[in-house]
């Protein structure tokens, strides 16, 4: 299965990406579920999983929506990082096969995956490689995603921790 992930020109979807320290996983909580629906549109709505982390993506546009999904703590690495320049804009999907289809999930890469934590900022960054250099487009508020070229490389995210 190959796939790409293209930049294109739009706004950021609006709402709130939380870390529960319970549920040991992030949340995002739209700010308007009509803005939501409407980025969906009518085919409803799939994920592509890294690891346990998922990017939720409109079916019918392919656009990347935002990002959940169970991520434990106690993984992740300790470090000291700032979030580098990030444009606001949308990212889409192409997949070759299989193709994006209402709740059913397509793995992008089970492993690989780190975790770093920077307890001062509260920025997570989970990477494939943390060296490559990539260009960041934040899709939703504090979501950013890194893309190397076509390829996503990295998640920036930027939750508000609850209990």
């Amino acid at each position: 299965m190959a796939h790409k992930f293209l930049v294109k020109s739009a706004n950021v979807l609006a709402g709130t990406l939380t870390y529960s320290e319970s549920d040991r996983g992030f949340a995002f909580h739209p700010g308007g579920l009509d803005d939501l629906a409407e980025r969906v549109g009518g085919e409803g709505r799939t994920s592509l999983v890294a690891d346990t982390l998922q990017l939720e993506v409109a079916v019918e546009t392919g656009r990347a929506l935002y990002v959940w999904g169970y991520l434990p703590r106690e993984s992740w690495g300790r470090t000291s990082m700032e979030l580098p320049d990030s444009r606001i804009g949308g990212v889409i999907v192409e997949l070759d096969d299989p193709p994006l289809e209402e709740a059913i999930s397509v793995s992008i890469a089970r492993s690989n995956w780190e975790v770093f934590f920077d307890e001062k900022t509260g920025l997570v960054r989970v990477t494939r490689n943390q060296f490559l250099s990539e260009e960041l487009i934040e899709i939703a508020d504090a979501v950013h995603l890194g893309l190397a070229g076509a390829e996503l490389n990295s998640f920036w995210l930027e939750p508000e921790f609850v209990a």
